[in-house]
């Protein structure tokens, strides 16, 4: 398993109210299996749109998962694309589960925040007090720098699931328990599994019982998630969807790692169906008090809570997160404004795990849609008019914030149309969503300038996943004569 190396921006920015109206739509494509569950509202115009986007990043990308969404307790649209098995051509079923990664850190989160409403922990305390192994470095790490991803901690060696799996979760930790913290607790954001693997030790101590095995009597049992587990193993779960990588002449299988080392972190299974009913008791208040789902949804440093990134406000607050393991995809955002839950899960991830076909781009879309049924979308493929001014104004040579890796690139206007470069890049046109978004034509990628910082343009790209901030360093005015940089 490798996660990303921090909640970058790409998996940050990425971030029907009558009755149950089932209707199934089935599309005979030579690879696609797809069943559509819709309502009468919010509108039929809306599930086209989510059609249409699904199929898009297919066509174009080769995306293939499951997509679903659900408002208001009502299912607005499930559809699969391409196989849960691709040899035998085994569709993907509504009961086919996927490994999730890093969205079992907020089932582990959940699991902290019910022990402490019951008394029997606090998240400031230490976690010396929890964990008998716990370095004189550690004294000052608290829980809740565990959960923020702000204790210090240096991650795991990943090898160590590739080389020689199964291991426990105590085995995990030892090669990190004499290294010393990267960082005072509480001063910086470093997203570490470690972490997690932690917290799942404090539950076990806490509760008395396996990690699994409370997650299941609490949790799980409980919401009536009954196609969700722990220990992703090839040879345990039934209704499994297989992991891919993509290659020019299609996917190719690869052989499971066994997750059982990373309990806490990212060892769970779920499916679609389970996941969109976990987001509603979460928020729904089922299972946490709103006291705990406010301080588990409280952003810390780089807007992460609690097993969830925290990005945007008001109408365009997305609670979210993501999880990847070697095949796999998954996210999962709750848009509160309009109480919907999207989820997306792939079973095609490129090697190194650092790029999914379409699988996030269609995700951003799908968050977008979420938020608002009207939104302009790259699927579409009619872009906004915006004025040659704004443009304009947009126009200059930009440096990224990042001072370790700085990165530079050139906007320019020509032609009424704005392009982006990188040094020694051939100029790309940018189409609009909105004055202030603009896409990359036949990429996964956005660029979106700030309203309220003039000269401050965050940059997306899905595929591969990286993001980054820009910080204009020089205007360029061009105009419809101007050279192409």
């Amino acid at each position: 398993m490798h996660e990303p190396p921090g909640i970058s921006i790409a998996e940050r920015f990425l971030r029907g109210q009558m009755r149950f109206l089932l209707i199934s739509l089935i599309l005979a494509f030579s690879e696609l299996t797809l069943t559509a569950q819709t309502l009468q509202a919010p509108s039929p115009a809306l599930v086209t749109r989510i059609e249409h986007a699904a199929q898009f990043y297919r066509t174009r990308d080769g995306f293939m998962g499951v997509v679903a969404l659900r408002r208001a307790h009502h299912l607005i649209y499930e559809g699969s694309y391409g196989y849960a098995n691709v040899a035998p051509h085994t569709p993907f079923q509504r009961d086919t589960r996927f490994p999730i990664g890093s969205l079992s850190k907020q089932f582990t989160a959940a699991a902290i925040l019910l022990l402490q409403q019951e008394g029997k922990l606090k998240t400031s305390d230490s976690i010396h007090r929890y964990y008998q192994r716990a370095p004189a470095a550690w004294e000052n790490i608290t829980i809740r720098n565990l959960l923020t991803q702000t204790s210090g901690i240096a991650d795991f060696d990943f090898g160590l699931i590739h080389r020689d799996s199964p291991h426990r979760p105590e085995e995990m930790l030892n090669g990190v328990l004499h290294n010393p913290l990267e960082f005072p607790p509480g001063t910086k954001f470093e997203y570490a599994n470690t972490n997690y693997t932690l917290l799942g030790l404090v539950v076990e101590r806490v509760s008395g019982q396996p990690f699994c095995q409370f997650l299941h009597d609490r949790i799980f049992r409980p919401l009536h998630l009954n196609q969700t587990g722990c220990n992703w193993n090839v040879h345990t779960v039934k209704h499994r969807a297989y992991g891919y990588h993509p290659s020019p002449s299609g996917p190719v299988a690869f052989e499971d790692d066994d997750l059982s080392g990373l309990a806490g972190a990212g060892s769970l299974y779920s499916t679609a169906d389970d996941l969109l009913r976990w987001t509603e008791a979460l928020f729904g208040h089922k299972l946490l008090s709103a006291v705990s789902v406010r301080e588990m949804t409280t952003p810390f440093l780089s807007g992460y809570g609690y097993g969830l990134s925290i990005d945007g406000e008001g109408a365009e607050l997305d609670i979210s997160h993501n999880g990847v393991v070697e095949g796999f995809f998954a996210c999962l955002d709750y848009i509160p404004a309009t109480r919907t839950a999207v989820v997306v899960l792939s079973n095609q991830v490129k090697e190194g795990n650092q790029s999914t076909p379409g699988t996030l781009a269609l995700d951003a879309e799908l968050v977008r849609l979420a938020m608002d049924d009207n939104t302009i979308l790259p699927s579409d493929g009619r872009p906004v008019q915006v004025s040659a001014e704004i443009l304009q104004s947009y126009a200059g040579d930009y440096r990224s914030v990042d001072t370790d890796h700085p990165m530079d690139i050139t906007l320019t206007f020509q032609d009424g149309r704005l392009f982006i470069q990188n040094n020694g890049g051939t100029a790309v046109p940018m189409s609009a969503e909105s004055a202030a978004r603009f896409y990359l034509v036949n990429q996964e990628a956005e660029a979106v300038f700030d309203p309220q910082a003039v000269g401050r343009l965050e940059f997306v790209s899905y595929d591969p996943i990286w993001g980054a901030v820009f910080n204009r360093v020089s205007e360029k005015k061009g105009s419809d004569n101007a050279q192409r940089y």
